[in-house]
């Protein structure tokens, strides 16, 4: 999570933002650099890597001064007033017993939206990470200062 002028921010650590496109390019050159001329199949899973990938580089969740918290998810974007948000916990990513952990919102009529930017794996070393997120969220709801992460 990073600080930046917004009272709320939680982005893809610095890392990942490096990495990814390096790691994709390796990844794209095997189809295009490969002997024999690029196969369509490779084109095609290549642009969707590459689709999921740039939209990972997107994910966040920031919170304004003036009350709005828009989380930026793989495959939706949707802003919360700060009324219409309970409380902000970590639990499974996926709903039934998946793998992965991530914090999850829950909302004031009982439904919960998890943050994508947010997931790890496993939970052991990322517990503490994910806490920290979580107590980000709690404390930007009931506008108090958070720590800078």
């Amino acid at each position: 999570m990073t600080r930046t002028d917004e009272p709320l921010a939680i982005r893809p650590p610095a890392w990942v933002r490096v990495l990814g496109p390096l790691f994709l390019a390796g990844w794209l050159s095997v189809f295009v650099l490969r002997p024999g001329g690029v196969p369509v199949l490779g084109v095609v899973i290549a642009l969707l890597a590459a689709a999921v990938v740039g939209r990972l580089f997107f994910t966040s969740a920031i919170g304004t001064a003036d009350g709005r918290l828009t989380v930026r998810n793989v495959w939706s974007t949707r802003t919360f007033p700060r009324v219409d948000i309970r409380s902000a916990g970590v639990d499974r990513a996926a709903r039934r017993g998946g793998r992965g952990w991530a914090v999850w919102l829950l909302l004031e009529d009982g439904t919960r939206h998890r943050l994508d930017v947010t997931e790890v794996p496993f939970l052991g070393p990322s517990s503490a990470t994910l806490e920290r997120q979580a107590a980000a969220i709690r404390a930007w709801l009931d506008g108090r200062p958070h720590a800078s992460l």
